[in-house]
């Protein structure tokens, strides 16, 4: 399945790895992997929502499946402001 990525959850997801890798050499690579790795791992967040946690960081994945793609619609700071993406979804 084709995985689609709104471009400010890609801003997100550079944002983080440049982060961690900016905190401890290679930790930006291993969050890239977990992320990647975590999206087959899933949970409804609401009715046509889905959501990944990524383990070891503090961080979620917010996706909606469609007929053949996932669409990423934000790559979320769980200790920041919640729903702050919720825009992007139209």
């Amino acid at each position: 399945m084709k995985i689609r990525i709104h471009e400010l959850a890609a801003k997100e997801f550079d944002d983080a790895i440049m982060w961690y890798d900016q905190q401890s050499e290679g930790l930006g690579k291993r969050f890239k992997k977990t992320v990647k790795d975590s999206i087959e791992w899933y949970l409804k967040e609401s009715v046509d929502l889905y959501k990944t946690y990524i383990p070891k960081f503090p961080y979620k994945v917010l996706f909606t499946v469609e007929k053949h793609e996932i669409i990423i619609w934000a790559i979320a700071h769980m200790h920041r402001k919640p729903w702050y993406w919720q825009s992007r979804i139209s």
